[in-house]
């Protein structure tokens, strides 16, 4: 015939808890998140606008992420598009822009995954300015 008042009770619950749960995990205190991306010589890597910074937790895995812009800034959201991050140590990538030259790309491959890029942050509970170092690809270096 149709669904119980008991079940649709019991499912009304189920999901009002998931949206909870869900909820609950961007209702914890952010901190702002701003930084640059640069390479080793200290310029800023102005070839990645368009380009993602992405940080994982340690502690949980959650990503965070922020787009590089034109003069090589970057500021990080959440997944729910709020500013900012969770006090704690997260790894960093680095991607290039989509649809960038693979063939070529302006830094090294290996800032592409969390587990070989080598770049670990720490998110404090106050403004956090941070500063992402990459190396230049080899092809893009000897040219």
């Amino acid at each position: 015939m149709g669904i119980s008042l008991d079940a649709r009770l019991r499912s009304t619950a189920l999901a009002a808890g998931l949206l909870f749960s869900i909820a609950g995990c961007s209702g914890k205190r952010l901190y702002p998140v701003e930084g640059v991306v640069q390479f080793e010589d200290g310029s800023a890597a102005r070839e990645l606008a368009g380009g993602t910074v992405s940080f994982e937790s340690v502690a949980d895995r959650s990503n965070l992420a922020g787009e590089i812009r034109p003069d090589a800034t970057f500021r990080v959201r959440n997944p729910f598009g709020e500013d900012g991050a969770q006090p704690g140590a997260y790894r960093v990538l680095v991607l290039p822009a989509e649809g960038a030259d693979r063939r070529t790309p302006p830094i090294d491959r290996r800032y592409g995954r969390y587990e070989t890029s080598g770049i670990e942050v720490t998110v404090r509970e106050e403004k956090n300015r941070l500063t992402v170092v990459v190396k230049r690809a080899e092809s893009v270096r000897t040219r």
